[in-house]
């Protein structure tokens, strides 16, 4: 690909005042010829809005209001010893970052130092497994295989190599250190500790610190246009073309979206008041089979007792808009008298911290941070619930979670997503899912400041 090579060539010893538009030559060759070879890139990177602006890192996907841009500094580019290749693999890099929605997922877990730098570590490997031609220092599950000396399997969520990465550290602090971005490294790994020394680390060949600014007051309206970018991409595609996709790729680009969507106050009060959970002796009721004796108790419907909350504490949800989604279940319980017990959770769940919801609005202070795991809480299900009848639960979560879960218990699920049900991450998810971006009251929540 000598002609890509020279656009980054020229661009790397030209005279500063032609950087721009040397930057702006570069990127359009190298659309031009994805659209020619690969047309899924191609055409998904010519829908978007480029940005030349100063910056650390040669490409960065930076939020707005309505769109997510691709901002290209062509000083930091320049710097880069990339081939052609180099640079249209990392073009393709861009785009599966955005196809997987890692920017939205991790905005608030980057602005934790001690997570930002196993977020960008966990969200390259993840999308670098599908690549080739990738320049030396790039992340693979292969390289954070030999970084944390554990066994990593390929081509997983991003959400899997977090988790990984976090549990290696938790186990191993001494030998884990923080690289200039906050990646893990190894004693042992002289190309990583060379490659931070030279500034040229793998997590700054695409700047994640612009992700931060994806604040969730717009989430709802960067995730239409996102999934609107892609979905005017796979219509363009030929059938041939999307089959030579990769499977993960392909169920990315045709998520399955609710027809209808569902009022989730009236789903909460036909699960608190109406959907039956078994039969309880009554003795103001006549036995229906031996109404002659007045000893025997009759029977009645019973409807759920119990219901566990598990509030996600990782996403993108504030305190002000838990406390509102609460008080809406206490109001209910006037009308529906239940047992309501909320839980908090991240990764883990964690019930020293759970409280019982009263009937009255009640506030809970977030603090946890970090990834999401939902698998934790069907993991934790069969400790708490202990099989009682009469069990519903509900999960308050942003949806940015891993794809696969694995059910241990089978109770009734409610998951109320603070973003759309397309933008869901898992994958046939258990129970019923409801969005409640169509809830105008949530809305103006949302656009209100803490």
């Amino acid at each position: 690909m000598p002609s890509l090579t020279q656009d980054l060539k020229r661009l790397a010893t030209g005279p500063a005042a032609q950087q721009d538009a040397n930057a702006h030559q570069a990127y359009r060759d190298a659309v031009m010829y994805l659209l020619q070879t690969d047309p899924f890139y191609g055409r998904v990177l010519s829908q978007m809005t480029v940005e030349i602006a100063p910056g650390h890192s040669p490409l960065a996907l930076r939020p707005t209001a309505t769109d997510w841009r691709l901002r290209l500094a062509p000083a930091a580019l320049g710097r880069q010893d990339w081939t052609g290749t180099q640079w249209v693999a990392m073009l393709r890099h861009t785009v599966l970052h955005l196809l997987w929605q890692h920017p939205q997922r991790y905005a608030e877990a980057l602005k934790t130092p001690a997570q930002a730098g196993l977020v960008r570590w966990a969200t390259d490997a993840a999308v670098n497994d599908y690549l080739t031609d990738l320049p030396t220092t790039a992340i693979t599950s292969r390289r954070l295989q030999q970084l944390i000396g554990q066994p990593v399997q390929r081509q997983q969520d991003s959400a899997v190599y977090l988790r990984q990465l976090r549990d290696w550290r938790a186990k191993h602090p001494a030998s884990a250190r923080s690289l200039p971005t906050g990646g893990p490294a190894n004693r042992g790994d002289q190309v990583a500790r060379r490659s931070a020394e030279a500034g040229n680390d793998p997590s700054d060949l695409d700047g994640h610190a612009t992700w931060r600014a994806a604040d969730a007051t717009a989430a709802a309206t960067r995730e239409q246009w996102r999934r609107q970018l892609f979905q005017r991409t796979a219509d363009s595609l030929t059938a041939k073309q999307r089959g030579t996709l990769p499977g993960a790729m392909r169920a990315a680009l045709t998520p399955t979206v609710a027809e209808q969507p569902l009022d989730w106050r009236r789903l909460l009060k036909r699960g608190l008041g109406q959907v039956p959970a078994g039969r309880q002796p009554a003795f103001g009721r006549f036995n229906r089979r031996q109404p002659a004796r007045m000893e025997l108790p009759g029977q009645i419907v019973t409807t759920w007792q119990k219901i566990s909350v598990f509030v996600d504490e990782s996403g993108s949800m504030g305190n002000r808009e838990i406390s509102y989604l609460l008080g809406q279940l206490a109001t209910l319980l006037a009308v529906y008298p239940a047992q309501v017990t909320v839980y908090p959770f991240d990764t883990v769940v964690d019930p020293q911290r759970r409280f019982s919801l009263q009937r009255r609005p009640q506030h809970l202070m977030r603090t946890g941070g970090g990834g999401t795991r939902f698998q934790a809480v069907f993991d934790a299900l069969p400790r708490l619930l202990q099989g009682a009848a009469g069990q519903l639960v509900i999960i308050l979560t942003d949806g940015y979670g891993e794809r696969q879960l694995q059910p241990t218990l089978p109770v009734p699920v409610i998951w109320l997503l603070t973003s759309p049900v397309a933008a869901f991450s898992v994958k046939n998810a258990p129970g019923t899912v409801v969005s409640l971006t169509t809830d105008p009251q949530w809305q103006a929540i949302r656009g209100q400041k803490s």
